[in-house]
């Protein structure tokens, strides 16, 4: 009897990565990845359409009876693994979040109007959710909310909040009163101001987020919205260890071909043994990385009582291995590599800022310390 082994893709997981894997190598080479951060928006807009739209994946974990795939974490990080290797620098994520927030707040109105528009792309989203100190605490936050006689008004600040410049919906998080909430924002209502924060990632723009008297939707309060909330961090961890672990392949896979390079005749010896053992050491870093992303991935998608743990030690593993791994491969490649111009040099800023994003070391070692009663 064939033993299946969780951790391992299934043909439809692996059919998926390896369509992604070609449309991405195929759109978005390095050059144009370049150019796209040269631009105002700091994407295209035409990639990402055809991304989320045209092969359905802004729907993926969106419940099918509102236009989505109902798929899970799992397929989740397949797809995030990609869009880290290719370093993709469109709003797939900020959406994913705000779906995400949508779908478990609770309120129908909320998910009839707004989840069919995300799960098709016709509408991007982000979540506007931390604080200063890049918690995801509604009670550390910056932002209250107050219920007028012409309907909920925010006010306050978020901060680092992603692809804000693009979302046609922000979902914030705030207190209202004493109970935590979470409300749905459009762009362009009054009030509302998105202020870019200069940051290491030029492949990820982040905001701070300003309301004043800005009108809001409530999307659910109390624990509906602490369990929406719960779920879309939980969503954040997973989809940055799995991109720290495409990032990680990316490096990973430049190693192999600059050790090719190396091995080739009148080059010293030497040389090629020392770059060898650098790639050993970033592949046994990709393989820890990659099983603690998929096991946190599968224990997510099967509803495992260890999930929200195996979620923070993904982030925190792949994260530190995403940041040695980057800075070994600019060493790596030698003269080259230490110049700004070289790809390297990107997914190292990725790695240092994604692992900031998330709240850094010291915060998910906090948060597991919590989660075990410690």
């Amino acid at each position: 009897m064939a033993i299946h082994d969780p951790l391992t893709l299934t043909v439809d997981q692996r059919a998926l990565r390896d369509t992604l894997h070609g449309f991405l190598a195929d759109r978005l080479p390095p050059e144009a990845l370049r150019a796209m951060l040269e631009t105002e928006a700091g994407y295209s807009p035409d990639l990402h359409a055809r991304l989320a739209g045209g092969l359905g994946l802004a729907g993926l974990t969106v419940p099918r009876e509102f236009g989505g795939l109902g798929l899970s974490a799992a397929e989740a990080s397949v797809v995030h693994t990609e869009l880290g290797y290719a370093l993709y620098p469109g709003p797939y994520l900020s959406s994913c979040l705000a779906a995400s927030v949508v779908t478990t707040a609770g309120d129908r109105d909320a998910r009839d109007r707004w989840l069919p528009r995300l799960a098709d792309g016709s509408v991007t989203g982000t979540v506007a959710v931390a604080g200063k100190d890049g918690l995801w605490s509604p009670a550390t936050g910056g932002t209250r909310a107050h219920l007028t006689p012409h309907g909920w008004r925010l006010y306050g600040r978020c901060w680092y909040v992603i692809a804000a410049h693009a979302a046609g919906i922000v979902v914030v998080s705030a207190m209202a009163g004493s109970a935590p909430a979470m409300f749905a924002v459009e762009a362009g209502a009054p009030g509302l101001k998105v202020s870019g924060l200069p940051g290491m990632d030029l492949t990820r723009r982040v905001s701070t987020v300003t309301f004043d008297a800005t009108p809001a939707v409530l999307l659910g309060q109390g624990e509906a919205a602490t369990a929406a909330l719960d779920r879309a961090e939980r969503d954040f961890l997973l989809a940055i260890a799995a991109e720290a672990v495409g990032g990680i392949g990316w490096c990973l896979d430049a190693a192999f071909a600059y050790a090719r390079d190396r091995e080739q005749p009148g080059r010293p010896p030497g040389s090629f043994e020392a770059v060898a053992r650098a790639c050993v050491d970033m592949l046994a870093s990709f393989q820890s990385a990659s099983s603690a992303a998929r096991y946190a991935a599968v224990a997510d998608a099967d509803g495992a009582a260890e999930a929200p743990t195996a979620a923070r030690v993904a982030v925190l593993q792949a994260g530190q291995a995403y940041r040695a791994v980057a800075e070994s491969a600019i060493h790596l490649f030698g003269g080259i590599g230490v110049t700004r111009e070289h790809d390297a040099h990107l997914y190292y800023r990725r790695a240092w800022s994604a692992e900031r994003l998330t709240g850094g070391p010291q915060a998910h070692r906090a948060a597991l310390a919590d989660l075990e009663g410690l």
